[in-house]
């Protein structure tokens, strides 16, 4: 990989700073090691240093003697030995000295451990381990294991002791065969860490006496190769920090050229809480809110589009509606005959023709409302007295009617304290009530005797939230995003326009929805309006 200008003036300067003292170093480092020479090279030293050597093999040897003493002591130990004396009865002689037929089956339960453990008084070989750990104070955990199955074990502690180099020692009880006693024996681990430092230190002395006239020169090559070591690893941790400045620059830069190209998916990852950080942070968040101006302008544009759609689907079925009916309604008039059963079937071909023309001249009264919704006029209003006012008031018409007639608990749960924002108070009012309109059908078609429908307000952040909840089927998770597109619909006698006009009035209140789950198990329709901003100053008049 090529370096680049910025990685090459950063390696420069720690270059420069990194070379300027090393010929006062290795001038230094040179006087420092003959003079070390003249001082302690000698035979004086070399002896004392063997001399202590073997002092400590000594004692080493001895430590291990009176380890393998304590753990002799234990397995002997009296008291230990009669407290575990019914593991081995099972498996004993008899006590009248005659011979005795084995039984499978008792040599089974002798060695079952659960048995053995059974067996003994725990009471007892605890106290028998506890003397033991009292008795000698080296021992830092003892064990009895019956075929590896442990019996008993006891350890102790010294508080405020030096770390401790352990050695484990088993020993076969008296007790019977199978019977083992782990020994672990502690002892003061500073010795052996001497005795390495010391060895160390005479190995070194050692190699110095046998090449005193050119270890002088072979330290300073040392000296001087870790000199450079050292400035190498500087640039290059240098080059690395530098590099890795850059490559986030290069990326901030590839992330630019691909949302000038148009791709707003662009996201550059933030691993550091720095300027270079600061600044992908800053970047994300603008592409951010041009991905969503752009959806939210895409999705407005192709509800226009379905608007215009809308008012000349509804022109021209609403034409030909009227002359049907009339027609239908002559020909069943003019018949004078006496034939009942003709007459029967005018009457239900009437009844159908109206009953289909009622369902059409529906359609295109939503059709027409749809094509007809105005644009958002916003002001300011408090958002947690809308939805109150909202949620208090009652519905009128056939939402009345439909809401009446299904058992459902409409309640309002609104964050105390103000919740300033700009609506739109008639259109809000038209999307909130399509929304709890939503949510008592679905309750209704579920056949829910305990419905429930929440509106709740409250604030999160920089926005304001307005929450329709329901305690109802939901909706199912892989159709949250189609839900809001025109003439999407999962009901029978729905149009699909309902959530549509509802998506496009919060996002001409510069807001969000979004479909999810409720707590309540139920379908939860979340929208976000941003907080209105003002720089007036308090006591000012509006």
């Amino acid at each position: 990989m090529a370096v680049r200008r910025f990685e090459r003036k950063i390696v420069a300067a720690i270059a420069a700073v990194a070379f300027m003292p090393l010929i006062g170093a290795l001038v230094l480092g040179q006087r420092a090691l003959r003079e070390a020479y003249g001082v302690g090279v000698n035979e004086q030293v070399a002896g004392e240093l063997e001399r202590g050597l073997s002092l400590y093999k000594a004692h080493f040897a001895t430590l291990r003697q009176s380890a393998e003493r304590t753990a002799d002591a234990v397995a002997a130990d009296f008291e230990l030995n009669r407290a575990l004396e019914k593991v081995d009865s099972a498996h004993g002689p008899d006590p009248s000295g005659a011979a005795r037929t084995v039984d499978p089956t008792r040599v089974a339960r002798a060695l079952d451990p659960t048995r053995v453990a059974r067996a003994l008084d725990p009471t007892r070989v605890a106290r028998a381990l506890d003397a033991l750990l009292a008795r000698y104070d080296n021992i830092v955990r003892i064990e009895v294991l019956d075929r590896s199955v442990r019996l008993a074990a006891r350890e102790q502690t010294f508080a405020g002791a030096p770390e401790l180099r352990l050695l484990e020692l088993v020993r076969r009880l008296h007790v019977g065969e199978s019977i083992e006693a782990r020994v672990t024996v502690g002892t003061d681990a500073r010795a052996f860490g001497d005795y390495q430092r010391a060895g160390e230190v005479s190995e070194v002395f050692r190699t110095l006496e046998r090449g005193s006239e050119y270890v002088s020169g072979f330290y300073l090559a040392v000296y001087i190769a870790l000199l450079v070591s050292v400035i190498v690893v500087a640039l290059g941790i240098g080059l690395a920090i530098s590099r890795r400045v850059t490559r986030r620059v290069l990326q901030l830069a590839e992330a630019t050229q691909k949302v000038g190209a148009g791709d707003l998916g662009v996201n550059v990852p933030v691993h550091d809480d720095d300027e270079v950080g600061d600044l992908t942070r800053a970047f994300n968040g603008m592409v951010r809110d041009m991905r969503e101006s752009r959806d939210r302008i895409e999705y407005l544009s192709r509800i226009g589009a379905w608007q215009e759609f809308a008012k000349r689907l509804a022109h021209e079925i609403k034409n030909p509606l009227t002359p049907i009916q009339l027609a239908v309604q002559e020909l069943h008039r003019s018949y004078k005959g006496d034939d009942a059963r003709f007459r029967r079937t005018l009457e239900d071909a009437r009844a159908i023709v109206e009953e289909e023309i009622a369902t059409l001249r529906r359609l295109v009264s939503e059709f027409s409302d749809f094509a007809r919704l105005p644009e958002a006029h916003l002001s300011p209003a408090d958002l947690g007295v809308f939805v109150r006012e909202a949620v208090d008031a009652p519905f009128r018409g056939d939402e009345a009617s439909e809401v009446a007639s299904t058992p459902v608990e409409l309640i309002a749960e609104i964050e105390s304290g103000a919740l300033p924002v700009l609506i739109d108070a008639m259109l809000l009012k038209r999307c909130l009530d399509n929304l709890i309109r939503n949510a008592t059908q679905a309750l209704r078609n579920a056949g829910s005797n305990e419905g429930r429908v929440i509106v709740a307000a409250r604030a999160t952040g920089e926005r304001a939230i307005v929450e329709v909840r329901d305690n109802g089927p939901g909706v199912p998770e892989a159709t949250r995003d189609r839900v809001f597109d025109p003439y999407y619909t999962t009901k029978a006698e729905g149009t699909g326009l309902g959530l549509a006009i509802v998506k496009k009035i919060v996002l001409e209140h510069g807001g969000e929805i979004s479909c999810g789950l409720a707590r309540e198990g139920g379908a939860c329709f979340r929208i976000s309006l941003p907080f209105v901003r003002t720089s007036r100053p308090p006591g000012a008049p509006k």
